[in-house]
């Protein structure tokens, strides 16, 4: 991920923010607020415990320690909204709540002994003067109980905002993401049983299913990605920006508001000229408090190149079908039964008027095909058909969604591989945006205009904004986090053949170790990588092949290295299951020394063992 990446994916989490409060509408009054964060925590953590469950052996008490701060730091937060929240209207509430970002530079002060960068006032002031003139000038407003209390909460978000700077740089955002929500899980239900035995609350919870679609929506957009979203990103911008760029959300929600209010039956905001003129300000504001975020903006926009393209004869083809369809019906299978369940659910809450094509699922299509070509959109396909056969879904409109499914993920793959020199999924240039965009947006609508062409009853608006907008706002986040960021192995299409930057092989023989080492200094110098870098991915190599020769001495260890905005190292051997990255007290302190910093450092650090198989698999993101 670089920083252009990470401005793009806190902009499109900060969406997620701005729309939840049309689905917070379905949450009754009868239910307990710590009740319903309690069950969104808890749901959202296993959501993220499923994703990276691999990299709990990097679990120490350092970061137990991070992840329970943060999560006080949320609950405390959670508090203060629902006392604050209570006693103002709702743009009072959110305008109030936009503007934490000018706690951030006395709080860097106070606790950190940061200077602030005077040359970002002028922009915090006019932020601030936006966010007046949205409230339509009503300083009336500001002067009431419940706004001290978001003024806390304020108070609370920069806090944390800053807690999770300093966390993130140090420690693995994936094990702090998932121990901040298993804390905030345990703190909120504590909370939810305090208030049953002295409050007179209950612990029933609404049947309504508009009640679990806000829980579904919480739970794997705020909980669930934007955690995790937010802990990456913020290992490369700043404080300062991020809270600048979460602050327009307000903007967001007032421009989202009709589209809600057509698709959910909620109140429609009025964007008066004083709101709209305090949005303009506010944009203006925050492009003047940090220049870099206009700058990783206007630098997205460059010229696409035309790759070469190399053949591959027909015998090679066939041969890599069958390889991928032996690699990949796993991950077939599991997309199957993620879109099953996403579909089945939002089907059985009747939660849209539209035709089942249309729905929450829309997003797999686009994130599976780009990540796994032709079998991430089969496994969506596969998922229909499940869910079809369950629900009794006609024929045609089962034909209409696998072919949709089909077109969107596989008409995305091919695009991206013959625009892509390099043929990773990975947005670490700037004209990667534009060639995702134009593809989702062509394609989304020969879908739809298909669908409706095969079946009269399918309205071509409804699944072309769906398809559209479930890609651009849910499915190119996973993209980035996955693909550019944690380098997931990907499908390739079998035309292209694509190999590592660097292969090579580790013996026991400590000549195989130097001439690994020769071989990466030489690649990296020819990608133009930093010395340091060299270093650290050295380090990592030498430090865990002797590990692993010391517990399987006969082991061929094979490594590929692929260098980016992040390196991946994949490391594979045979023989009994070792995790060498499990520390014993016996262990040398200064030769493990290089070990610790990177089970906490690195952006991916995953092991995995298969003993019918005697295969460990090993993959390392720097």
């Amino acid at each position: 991920m670089n920083k252009f990446e990470a401005v793009i994916s806190l902009c499109i989490i900060t969406f997620f923010a701005s729309i939840q409060y049309a689905f917070l509408g379905g949450v009754p009054s009868s239910v307990s607020q710590f009740g319903y964060l309690t069950l969104t925590n808890g749901t959202g953590f296993i959501i993220v415990l499923l994703f990276f469950f691999g990299e709990l052996f990097r679990l120490d008490k350092k970061q137990i320690l991070q992840a329970f701060i943060l999560s006080l730091e949320q609950v405390a937060f959670n508090v203060f909204l629902i006392l604050g929240a209570g006693k103002t209207g709702a743009t009072v509430t959110s305008c109030v709540l936009s503007a934490y970002f000018v706690f951030i530079p006395p709080l860097a002060l106070l606790l950190f002994h940061e200077k602030p960068d005077f040359k970002t006032f002028p922009g915090i002031a006019i932020v601030l003067m936006g966010l007046f003139f949205m409230m339509n000038c009503e300083a009336s407003s500001l002067l009431s109980e419940g706004v001290l209390y978001l003024l806390l909460a304020d108070v609370v978000i920069a806090l944390t905002i800053l807690t999770i700077s300093r966390f993130s740089a140090n420690s693995n955002p994936s094990i702090i993401a998932m121990g901040q929500l298993f804390f905030s899980f345990i703190i909120s239900a504590a909370c939810w049983i305090f208030e049953v035995l002295f409050f007179g609350k209950s612990f029933t919870l609404s049947v309504e299913p508009s009640f679990w679609i806000c829980v579904l929506y919480v739970s794997l957009f705020i909980r669930g990605l934007y955690s995790i979203v937010q802990l990456y990103a913020m290992r490369y911008v700043s404080p300062l920006s991020t809270s600048l760029i979460f602050s327009t959300e307000i903007i967001m929600t007032m421009l989202m508001s009709p589209v809600l209010a057509f698709l959910f039956g909620t109140e429609k905001e009025i964007i008066t000229p004083m709101r709209a003129l305090g949005a303009s300000v506010m944009v203006v504001g925050v492009l003047l408090a940090d220049s870099s975020v206009y700058t990783a903006i206007i630098q997205g926009i460059k010229k696409l190149k035309e790759p070469p393209v190399e053949k591959r004869s027909a015998a090679e083809k066939l041969y890599a079908f069958w390889s991928d369809l032996k690699k990949w019906w796993s991950i077939i299978l599991s997309i199957a039964i993620v879109y099953a369940c996403l579909d089945y659910m939002v089907q059985k809450m009747d939660f849209l008027d539209y035709e089942s094509i249309v729905g929450l699922k829309n997003f797999l299509p686009i994130a599976a095909g780009l990540l796994w070509g032709v079998w991430g959109a089969s496994g969506t396909c596969l998922g229909c058909i499940i869910t079809a056969l369950v629900l009794k879904t006609p024929g045609d409109l089962i034909l209409c969604e696998c072919l949709c499914n089909l077109l969107t993920g596989v008409g995305l793959w091919l695009i991206w591989h013959n625009t892509v020199p390099t043929h990773y999924v990975g947005f670490n240039k700037k004209r990667h945006f534009l060639v995702f965009i134009f593809s989702l947006v062509i394609i989304s609508f020969t879908g739809a205009c298909l669908s409706s062409l095969i079946s009269p009853q399918i309205n071509v608006i409804p699944v072309f904004v769906s398809y559209t907008s479930m890609g651009l706002f849910v499915a190119l986040p996973l993209i980035i986090l996955f693909g550019s960021l944690l380098h997931v192995q990907t499908a390739i299409p079998s035309k292209f053949q694509l190999m590592p930057d660097l292969l090579c092989k580790i013996t026991s023989d400590s000549q195989t170790l130097a001439a690994c080492n020769e071989q990466l200094e030489e690649a990296a110098m020819a990608k133009s990588i930093g010395i340091k870098r060299i270093f650290e991915v050295q380090s990592c190599i030498e430090e865990i092949c002797i590990r692993i020769h010391d517990a399987l001495p006969e082991a061929e260890i094979n490594i590929s290295i692929v260098f980016g905005s992040a390196i991946s190292l994949r490391i594979m051997y045979k023989g009994n299951p070792y995790n060498p990255f499990h520390m014993k007290a016996t262990d040398d302190a200064f030769s493990m020394t290089g070990l610790k910093i990177l089970r906490h450092r690195a952006l991916r650090a995953s092991v995995f063992t298969s003993k019918k198989q005697q295969l460990t698999r090993i993959h390392i993101v720097i």
